[in-house]
C-alpha cells in the first residue's frame, strides 16, 4: 500500500510537470494572439524521434544532441508561424485547420520513417540510475527533470514580469490594439510567443521522454488533448491556471491508473472527461476570466 501511494504521488509530480511545461506554452500562445496551435503535441513527439535518431547518428553526444534537437523544434515554431499562422491568424479556424495538417503531416512523415512500433530511447538518459525512498525506486531523470521543471516554471514567470519581451507579451495579451498604439510589433510578439512554446515543449521531450517510451507517431495527440485539458481546467490564456491545472491533471491521471480497476485505460479518458465536466460548471476554468477575446 505504501509503494501505490509513493507511485502516485512520485508519478503525479512527473506528469504534473510534464503537463504543466506543454501547457504553459501552449496557453501562453492563446493568451497572446488567441491562436489554438494543434501542432502543440507534434513538436513534444517530435522531439523524442530526432532525439533517438540524433543519438543512433551520434553516440556519445547526448548533452549537444539535446541542445540541437531543441534549437530544431524552436525553429520549426518559428516558421510554423510565419509560413502557416500570420497568414490565417485573423481567421481561427483557418489556423486550426492549418496547425492539424501540420500535425498530421508531421505524423505521417514519421510514420513513413519509423513505422508504427514503440521506441526507446532509455539508454540516452543525461542521468542514469535510480534513487529509493521509502523503499520506492525512482529513476534520476526524472527527478532531475521534476527539479529543472521548477526552475523553468519559475524562470518563465520571472522572465514574463521583469523583462523588456516578456512586458510586451503580457501588454499584447492584455489588448492589442493598445500595445500597438505604443508602439510593440504584436506580429514580432507572437512569432517569439510560438517559439517560446515550442521551446517549452521541446525542452520537457527532451527530459521526460528518455525515461519512457516513444509509444509512435500519434502519441502527439495524446499530449496535445492532456495539455487541451489542462488549459480548460485552469482557464484558458492563464499562466498560472497551465501550471496549477497540470498538476491536478498530473495527480488525478496518476490516482486513476494506479487505484482504479483497469486504470491505465480510464487514465487515457480522464482529459476528457475533465473537459466536459469544467465546460458545463465552470467554462472559464479555476483562473480564467469571465469574459475572453
Amino acid at each position: 500500500m505504501i509503494e501505490d501511494i509513493m507511485n502516485m504521488l512520485f508519478n503525479g509530480i512527473l506528469n504534473g510537470a510534464v503537463l504543466a511545461l506543454i501547457s504553459l506554452g501552449y496557453s501562453l500562445v492563446y493568451g497572446v494572439g488567441g491562436i489554438m496551435n494543434m501542432a502543440h503535441g507534434a513538436y513534444f513527439m517530435l522531439t523524442g524521434y530526432l532525439l533517438l535518431w540524433g543519438m543512433r547518428i551520434f553516440p556519445g553526444m547526448l548533452f549537444l544532441t539535446v541542445i540541437f534537437v531543441i534549437i530544431i523544434i524552436t525553429i520549426i515554431g518559428g516558421l510554423t508561424y510565419i509560413l502557416l499562422i500570420k497568414p490565417l491568424q485573423d481567421t481561427h479556424v483557418g489556423v486550426v485547420l492549418i496547425t492539424f495538417g501540420l500535425a498530421f503531416l508531421i505524423e505521417q512523415w514519421i510514420l513513413i520513417v519509423s513505422g508504427t512500433t514503440s521506441a526507446s530511447i532509455n539508454d540516452y538518459v543525461l542521468f542514469p540510475g535510480t534513487t529509493e525512498f521509502l523503499g520506492y525506486s525512482m529513476f534520476n531523470q526524472y527527478i532531475f527533470f521534476i527539479i529543472a521543471s521548477l526552475v523553468i516554471v519559475s524562470l518563465f514567470a520571472l522572465f514574463i514580469s521583469k523583462s523588456k519581451l516578456g512586458k510586451s507579451i503580457r501588454a499584447v495579451s492584455q489588448d492589442r490594439e493598445a500595445a500597438v498604439l505604443m508602439g510593440i510589433n504584436a506580429n514580432r510578439v507572437l512569432l517569439y510567443t510560438v517559439m517560446i512554446s515550442a521551446f517549452l515543449a521541446a525542452i520537457a521531450a527532451s527530459l521526460y521522454l528518455p525515461g519512457a517510451a516513444l509509444t509512435g507517431p500519434g502519441m502527439g495527440w495524446t499530449y496535445l488533448t492532456s495539455s487541451f485539458a489542462v488549459i480548460i481546467l485552469g482557464g484558458m490564456g492563464s499562466l498560472v491556471g497551465s501550471v496549477v491545472g497540470g498538476y491536478i491533471m498530473g495527480f488525478v491521471t496518476s490516482f486513476t491508473s494506479i487505484f482504479l480497476p483497469n486504470g491505465p485505460s480510464w487514465a487515457h479518458v480522464v482529459p476528457l472527461i475533465v473537459i466536459l465536466i469544467v465546460l458545463i460548471i465552470r467554462p472559464r476554468g479555476l483562473f480564467g476570466k469571465k469574459k475572453l477575446r
